[in-house]
């Protein structure tokens, strides 16, 4: 079963979200603050992140901008979990990089179906060296200075 990190300050929330995604079958592995949730995350092994927006240690807006500027992760289906529905917290926390947010309150419902959809786009390992290729060629087509070549001078006449 895939492996879900959950990054909440409140115990309470982590403990809830645990309990619910238990049943369900994954795997939890719980962080309290964003350096601990980014240690967690590349250490590997984590197939989704639920993320809080206020946390002790920076955001989890931040943290989701340094997910995804780090070739370990910046692939991972990130949720953001949050009771701050302000359209425009929304909007930053999908332009840092999440892929989708929560509302708190919800039900489990509404988070077992949302998270079903992230792990199911999840790219494969496949698509990850496929990307990774791309940058490299992409790369590599950047730094190569291509001097025009010379036509040699002819005098007619």
């Amino acid at each position: 079963m895939p492996t879900v990190l959950i990054a909440d300050d409140e115990v309470d929330h982590r403990e809830l979200l645990t309990l619910a995604l238990h049943r369900l079958g994954y795997d939890v592995v719980t962080a309290g603050d964003s350096a601990t949730a980014l240690a967690r995350l590349t250490a590997g092994g984590i197939d989704a992140a639920l993320i809080d927006v206020r946390m002790p240690g920076g955001s989890g807006i931040e943290l989701c901008r340094q997910i995804r500027s780090s070739p370990e992760t910046e692939l991972l289906p990130i949720m953001v979990v949050s009771a701050d529905v302000h359209r425009h917290q929304i909007m930053t926390a999908l332009h840092a990089g999440a892929d989708d947010f929560l509302a708190k309150p919800f039900s489990r419902n509404e988070l077992t179906s949302r998270l079903e959809a992230l792990l199911r786009i999840r790219p494969s390992v496949a698509a990850r060296s496929a990307a990774a290729a791309r940058a490299a060629l992409l790369a590599t087509r950047h730094a190569i200075v291509e001097e025009p070549t010379p036509v040699p001078y002819r005098h007619t006449a």
